[in-house]
């Protein structure tokens, strides 16, 4: 008998196996999920500015910076879906 348009196969997901996750570091729009789930629109964005970026190691020393940051766009990225809300920081 053939199959016709309404008749649904189902396919089996596959199967992915971790022995062990490491996470160093969960940030903006980032998301752990385990086990049978589902986002519903998700959405995310961020803006970080940095007028020194950053220092990192042992025994590190600055002195007299002087930093500035002129960011004078309204809107950094594209927005979708109506994101765009007035004030939102």
């Amino acid at each position: 008998m053939g199959r016709n348009s309404a008749e649904l196969t189902v396919l089996n997901p596959p199967l992915i196996q971790f022995d062990s996750i490491h996470v160093n570091e969960i940030s903006s729009g980032s998301g752990i999920f385990i086990g049978t789930n589902l986002q519903v629109y998700w959405s995310t964005s961020s803006k970080q500015n940095s007028g020194l970026g950053s220092v990192s190691g042992d025994y590190n020393v600055v002195q007299h910076n002087m930093n500035t940051v002129y960011d004078n766009d309204v809107i950094d990225a594209p927005y979708t879906k109506g994101d765009f809300i007035v004030g939102r920081v």
